[in-house]
């Protein structure tokens, strides 16, 4: 009997996982261009389209934009890729979501290599990917790219290519049978030990 209620509350709590539903929001690699943003410039990149580059943003740009969201997930996944381009040197890229600074990073001028931009010998071009998470049943989501950056686009910039978007909905499975179970089996154990 012991063994039987053993692997009964096992296969109860195995059932009693949350499971996660994601839903995208959002996938922009800027191919056809970039339609909402706060500065919608793009530019080639080895060929491929981003929101910014080399000539756009350089000091004081930023690029933001608000999505809608149903409120019922409980956080979202952002994920993009961040170009790094030419003279940096210990200025930050940043990301903010509702105003929240999710990721702050500092780069220099010689990380990476030459791919766009100047032809400078050493002002290199870097592509970081970045994932982020953030927490939240709010409705809306406003995500917001700048930088440190302290000179023109033409001698430092920055761009950004392929934002996803995904929120993540907390979908229970069957907690509530899970627990009534383990106290109908708890309230069977008291009876079976009076007999």
């Amino acid at each position: 009997m012991f063994k039987n209620s053993l692997n009964l509350i096992l296969v109860l709590l195995t059932l009693s996982v949350t499971n996660v539903s994601a839903t995208l929001i959002t996938s922009e690699d800027f191919t056809s261009g970039a339609t909402g943003w706060s500065n919608n410039s793009t530019s080639l990149i080895n060929g491929d389209r981003v929101l910014g580059g080399f000539n756009l943003f350089g000091a004081g740009a930023f690029a933001q934009k608000t999505f809608t969201l149903s409120g019922n997930q409980t956080s979202v996944n952002v994920n993009l890729d961040f170009w790094k381009g030419d003279s940096w040197d210990g200025e930050s890229f940043f990301v903010y979501v509702n105003g929240n600074l999710l990721f702050s990073q500092s780069y220099v001028y010689h990380q990476g290599t030459q791919v766009a931009g100047q032809q400078h010998a050493s002002w290199n071009e870097l592509l970081v990917p970045i994932s982020l998470n953030y927490n939240t049943t709010a409705t809306s989501l406003t995500v917001r790219f700048s930088s440190s950056l302290n000179q023109n686009p033409t001698d430092e910039w920055w761009a950004v290519d392929n934002v996803v978007i995904n929120d993540n909905v907390s979908v229970p499975e069957p907690t509530t049978l899970a627990i009534f179970a383990l106290g109908i089996m708890g309230l069977a154990s008291r009876r079976f030990k009076k007999q």
